[in-house]
């Protein structure tokens, strides 16, 4: 402390100061860009979270398919490893003791392999996608994704299964 108690020596801290304050200000305006997209990053993938955790807990066989439609989209469309690993595929609908209680048929078995893909497809590619800068979700693995849901929607139709509309949606079907 009594260094700076010296006049000369915070001269030399207020100069140095101003001098870094001058040459980093240019910066400033990106910083913030940056900070701001990543804030907006993470609000997007709570709002995404928030809305599977409200399907996470229907064990409706018939909404199982368009929850894991979503986490096919999600994954298909990732822009970093949040994305890409948003849901595990060994919980929620895919839990084993989740899936055990579907009827037997071809559309429970549909979704226990979809999952079994899904979560296979998350490992095998996550080298692509483990860091927001480089995540490049291969186009292999988004083939993967759509043949697995493929074979989810074959099921589903089959089983008898339709998804509702929304209201605007059924304005368009008079």
């Amino acid at each position: 402390m009594r260094e700076l108690r010296n006049p000369s020596m915070i001269t030399v801290f207020l100069i140095a100061l101003f001098i870094t304050a001058v040459v980093l200000a240019p910066f400033a305006p990106g910083w913030i860009t940056t900070t701001r997209d990543g804030f907006d990053a993470l609000a997007r993938q709570k709002e995404r979270n928030e809305e599977n955790k409200s399907t996470l807990a229907a064990s409706v066989p018939s909404q199982i398919a368009p929850w894991l439609a979503t986490q096919a989209r999600t994954m298909t469309e990732a822009t970093g490893p949040l994305e890409w690993n948003a849901v595990s595929f060994d919980d929620g609908p895919c839990d084993i003791a989740n899936l055990s209680q579907l009827p037997a048929g071809k559309y429970s078995e549909a979704i226990v392999q979809t999952c079994g893909s899904f979560n296979d497809i998350q490992l095998r590619y996550s080298g692509s996608c483990f860091r927001a800068s480089t995540c490049n979700i291969p186009d292999a693995a988004k083939t993967e994704i759509a043949r697995a849901m493929d074979l989810v929607w074959i099921a589903f139709a089959d089983a008898g299964f339709v998804l509702s509309y929304s209201q605007e949606e059924q304005q368009l079907f008079p």
